[in-house]
């Protein structure tokens, strides 16, 4: 999260993002070597130790690429950032209509209801792996208060 007098950005942290890669990453290559395990074709050692070196290789990377995606805090508007599309939506105080905090397998996550009736998920805050998720909520509520109700 970096803040300034004027904004406050919300961002995965390097962990929220490389965490669940890494994971991924190891339980394919572990399906992968059990499957190749009961075939007339096992993975040798070496082979598996290549694979391990893609899983670090995918972890490093993830954590080399820019991390566009969260959310912005102005006084005018919340900014949000799509992943892939390389773009932002500005949607101003006033166009939310409720924030809620909704989980999904475990992680919270924070939703935004437009008056419109659409549903808006954001990347970040997010509950996973972040101690302050509750404290960033509450100062995100507290924007929404302060400048759009």
């Amino acid at each position: 999260m970096r803040h300034t007098d004027e904004t406050i950005d919300f961002r995965l942290s390097s962990a929220q993002v490389a965490v669940p890669v890494l994971l991924g990453m190891a339980l394919a290559t572990g399906l992968l070597y059990l499957g190749l395990r009961w075939t007339a074709d096992p993975m040798t050692a070496g082979e598996l130790r290549t694979c391990a070196y893609a899983v670090g290789a995918g972890v490093i990377g993830v954590l080399i690429l820019p991390r566009s995606r969260g959310a912005r805090l102005t006084p005018e508007c919340l900014v949000t950032f799509s992943p892939f599309a390389q773009r932002e939506r500005r949607i101003p105080w006033a166009d939310i209509s409720s924030i809620d905090v909704r989980r999904s397998v475990g992680v919270r996550r924070v939703s935004i209801s437009l008056v419109t009736g659409g549903r808006l998920p954001l990347a970040a805050p997010m509950s996973f792996l972040d101690r302050h998720f509750d404290a960033r909520v509450e100062e995100l509520t507290g924007w929404w208060d302060t400048h759009g109700r």
